[in-house]
């Protein structure tokens, strides 16, 4: 009799993954891969673009740089992980953008974040216990974030999540790893791109 395989640590069961992915497609998301972790391209470069040129959310977003865990803690814990189902939202923009930020533009961000937060609770429930949600952009929850004023206390900690270039995620790199190549600069449409570890 074959030796059953065993699955390895912090894998989700494949039944698991077969349907969050039908779930994610049927709550809109426009594509969703799965993408082992060495498909995962982590740069410091990215974290260092937070900072230069200077973000408007470094240190005034509890889910940037500086509060969230380095490049380097973040690299360590990412090999304990099996990989990623990566979630993007696809949007044609109602008047062409001439890529400077603009809120048609960060609408579809706002339900990726719905969606990271729903596969990576489905992904927990499923099996995945260290199942960990990263969006696209900055956390918007919240019109302006308690770190401006110097606090300390998120006001949705359950939900908020940071970026993955906010923990040093080449998200264009990683992208076209699962064949889903990203465009710039954003004109005509925009994709937001987040995932979860698994």
């Amino acid at each position: 009799m074959a030796k059953k395989k065993k699955a390895s640590p912090g894998a989700a069961p494949s039944q698991t993954l077969t349907s969050l992915f039908a779930l994610l497609r049927v709550q809109g998301a426009s594509a969703v891969r799965w993408l082992d972790v060495v498909d995962i391209v982590v740069d410091e470069r990215v974290r260092l673009k937070c900072q230069i040129p200077l973000c408007d959310s470094y240190r005034f977003n509890l889910m940037c740089p500086p509060h969230v865990p380095s490049v380097a803690e973040f690299r360590s814990a990412l090999l304990r992980f099996s990989g990623a189902v990566l979630i993007q939202i696809t949007e044609h923009l109602t008047k062409p953008t001439d890529n400077n930020p603009s809120a048609n533009v960060f609408a579809p961000a706002k339900r990726l974040h719905q969606l990271i937060h729903l596969a990576e609770k489905q992904a927990f429930e499923g099996g995945a216990r260290f199942a960990t949600g990263l969006i696209g952009s900055c956390c918007r929850l919240c019109e302006e974030c308690v770190a401006v004023r110097s606090g300390t206390s998120c006001r949705y900690p359950f939900r908020a999540r940071p970026s993955m270039e906010a923990m040093g995620i080449d998200v264009m790199a990683t992208a076209e790893r699962a064949g889903l190549p990203l465009r710039f600069p954003v004109v005509h449409q925009v994709t937001w791109t987040g995932c979860v570890l698994i």
